[in-house]
């Protein structure tokens, strides 16, 4: 892998960006999950492709200059805009003589990361709703591409998490792609094995539930806090086998966790494990948070409470110096402290998340502490963790900051309501509530 620089035309300047993205920048993107796409198969692509490599090298130089950045905000320069412009147009240029979906899903992944690195985010979620969209065209009519070919079958999984990861920065926003069989919304089809067969199968059976659990929770939402007997039992019965295969999910990830051949796992794949983990637990709680009223006698709340809880405990293993690993790079050595930038992990939204939706004072300090300690710096695709701090501090007073009371009487998503759901996510809120601060003075 490391030798594929060295053997590919272009300047000497190219090639020491392409040995870099091979060093460094291709498992950051990748982080906490499957890396092949990133570290093999776009390589391989670039060998032949000037389109793809040129992407790459430009991609490269803009996460180099990103992460070794000191100031707390990415300032784009005029060499950032022409690389980017220089990549779009040699992507026309090529598209034009030689049409191929594979070259065009593969750039418009590296596009969208171009933006969300700059922080553009209406930019970032066009480019990746056309890739989305050519995706789902490919998938309608050549289903063996997508379900034979490793390159396909790569770019789907990596999609279908970024359709995810945009529809929980835009809440208004229902993902692109449908993942679930017909049979597996119904119930007739289990969506998680009963068996577990690797982390890749766990993974899998996790992007289908969050993308049901999303089109589920955007389709109904007019049911939500009503009496069982106002919402149809069509609907009930769909949101019973999703918790249902929620909380299987949560068992066998939790029996994998405990599992004698845990230690057998390399490091990047506990780290993943836990990742994953996490993710189950933060969506089956939002799903019951938005559940119908007295679902079962159960008490949501505390059931939802309790899965916040174990959710901060594996993000704070994750994030603890101790889980990463013990060598440092040179450049990692040169980075700013904390600044960091992944793609889809969605650890920065799902503290968020807690933070809007828990009434425990334990649980929301803890979420906002993790978020304005180690992540303070970090992007995580469209989600900057400063930007998120600073909306979840704007909501909260001084007294209840100080508070020993363990419980609020009240949500932040309640006492931002119209602010915090607003269309067009974070950046969107943030402009409100600071449009609404200089009102005030």
């Amino acid at each position: 892998m490391y030798n594929i620089p060295f053997k590919v035309p272009g300047s000497r300047a190219d090639r020491e960006l392409l040995h870099f993205y091979c060093c460094e920048a291709a498992n950051a993107l990748s982080q906490f999950s499957d890396t092949t796409l990133w570290t093999h198969l776009i390589l391989q692509r670039s060998q032949d492709l000037s389109v793809i490599r040129n992407s790459i090298v430009a991609l490269t130089s803009l996460y180099r200059d990103y992460m070794l950045v000191g100031s707390p905000r990415f300032k784009v320069s005029v060499k950032h805009i022409q690389l980017i412009t220089k990549s779009h147009s040699q992507l026309r240029a090529h598209l034009a003589s030689n049409p191929s979906a594979e070259v065009a899903l593969i750039c418009s992944l590296i596009f969208y990361t171009f933006e969300c690195l700059i922080g553009n985010v209406q930019q970032a979620l066009w480019h990746l709703d056309q890739g989305l969209i050519l995706l789902r065209r490919v998938q309608a009519d050549y289903p063996y591409l997508v379900g034979g070919q490793e390159t396909f079958a790569q770019l789907m999984a990596i999609f279908s998490q970024l359709d995810i990861h945009a529809s929980i920065f835009l809440l208004e926003r229902t993902p692109i792609l449908r993942l679930a069989l017909p049979e597996q919304v119904s119930g007739v089809m289990p969506t998680v094995p009963g068996r577990i067969s690797g982390l890749s199968s766990l993974e899998n059976s996790l992007t289908v539930l969050q993308n049901r659990t999303l089109c589920h929770l955007m389709e109904f939402v007019e049911y939500k806090n009503l009496p069982q007997a106002q919402v149809p039992s069509t609907v009930l019965q769909e949101r019973l086998h999703l918790e249902a295969q929620l909380q299987k999910l949560e068992e066998n990830l939790e029996e994998m966790t405990t599992n004698e051949q845990l230690p057998s796992l390399t490091s990047a794949q506990r780290q993943r494990l836990i990742l994953l983990r996490s993710q189950t637990l933060i969506f089956h709680a939002v799903l019951l948070e938005n559940s119908v009223c007295a679902l079962d006698g159960a008490d949501i709340s505390l059931e939802a409470t309790c899965r916040f809880d174990i959710a901060l405990t594996q993000i704070s293993t994750l994030l603890s110096p101790s889980s990463e690993s013990a060598s440092r790079s040179d450049f990692e050595k040169k980075t700013p402290p904390n600044r960091v930038f992944t793609l889809s992990t969605n650890i920065i939204a799902m503290l968020y998340f807690i933070c809007l939706k828990t009434n425990d004072r334990r649980i929301l300090r803890t979420a906002l502490s993790l978020m304005q300690g180690p992540l303070f710096t970090s992007r995580d695709g469209l989600w900057d963790a400063r930007t998120a701090v600073t909306i979840v501090k704007a909501m909260l007073s001084e007294d209840d900051m100080k508070s020993d009371e363990p419980e609020m009487d009240f949500k932040l998503e309640d006492v931002g309501s119209g602010i915090v759901d607003t269309d067009g996510g974070l950046e969107e809120a943030f402009k409100m509530l600071t449009l609404e601060r200089n009102q005030i003075k």
